[in-house]
């Protein structure tokens, strides 16, 4: 995206809109992983394979994203993708001003032994 300015103008990445993505998807309850498997050192430090996996086409100011994440086990997997199409929308329109128009949710797997904290204690 890149937006005109009368002091110059803003270019905001495909890949800053897929972080972005990754980060508002993963926050989401039930999710237990976005993305394709990494070993990167990102996933390693923070636990979240950052954008990695996560499809954007960008047009204009029109955002268009396909996510692929992982379920934790006993979710409701229709509720918990409407959730990621929610709030992936609501965070990257708040933060970069586009326009979302799609968020496609590809339910890749159920990943056993990923519990909420709340039910480990």
């Amino acid at each position: 995206m890149k937006e005109e300015l009368s002091y110059g103008t803003v270019n905001i990445s495909k890949g800053v809109i897929s972080v972005i993505a990754g980060i508002a998807a993963q926050e989401v309850e039930g999710v237990a992983q976005v993305g394709e498997p990494s070993s990167s050192f990102m996933k390693l430090v923070s636990g979240i394979p950052l954008g990695r996996g996560i499809k954007i086409d960008l047009y204009e100011k029109d955002v268009y994203i396909m996510i692929p994440i992982y379920v934790k086990q006993n979710v409701f997997f229709p509720e918990v993708a409407r959730e990621v199409q929610s709030h992936v929308k609501e965070v990257i329109e708040s933060m970069t001003g586009l326009n979302v128009r799609e968020v496609n949710v590809i339910i890749k797997g159920v990943l056993i032994g990923k519990k909420d904290k709340e039910e480990k204690k």
